[in-house]
C-alpha cells in the first residue's frame, strides 16, 4: 500500500512539475531575466495581442505594469480570472502555477519581481 501511495504521489509532483515550469525557460520570448540574487528576481514580462504564455509556475511576487495588463489569468485548477490593469499599477500575487492570455487591444509589458525564500 505504501509503495502504491509513493507511486501516485510521485507521479501527480512530477506531473504538476512538468506542466507547469520556470517561465524563463519554457517562454524565453515573453520572459526575461533583468536582475536575479539571492533575494529577488527581477523579470520583464511581454506577450502581444492575442497571444497566450504556456503555463508557468511563479512564486510570490510583486508586478508592475508598464502597459495596461488586459488579458485573462487561467490556474492549473482550470480557474480563468479577468485581468484589467492600468499602466502605472503594481499588485501583488502568491505563488501560483498559470497562463496568461492577451485580450487586449495592446502588447503586455510588466516587470515582476519574484521573492526567493
Amino acid at each position: 500500500m505504501k509503495t502504491l501511495i509513493s507511486v501516485v504521489c510521485f507521479t501527480v509532483i512530477s506531473w504538476a512539475t512538468a506542466a507547469a515550469q520556470d517561465g524563463v525557460k519554457v517562454a524565453p520570448e515573453n520572459y526575461k531575466v533583468l536582475l536575479e540574487n539571492a533575494h529577488v528576481r527581477v523579470v520583464a514580462f511581454t506577450l502581444k495581442q492575442g497571444q497566450k504564455s504556456p503555463m508557468v509556475s511563479r512564486p510570490n511576487r510583486v508586478i508592475y505594469a508598464l502597459t495596461p495588463a488586459i488579458g485573462k489569468l487561467s490556474g492549473s485548477d482550470g480557474k480563468t480570472i479577468a485581468m484589467n490593469r492600468k499602466a502605472g499599477e503594481a499588485w501583488w500575487r502568491d505563488a501560483e502555477s498559470l497562463a496568461v492570455e492577451n485580450t487586449g487591444k495592446a502588447e503586455i509589458h510588466t516587470v515582476i519581481v519574484e521573492l526567493k525564500q
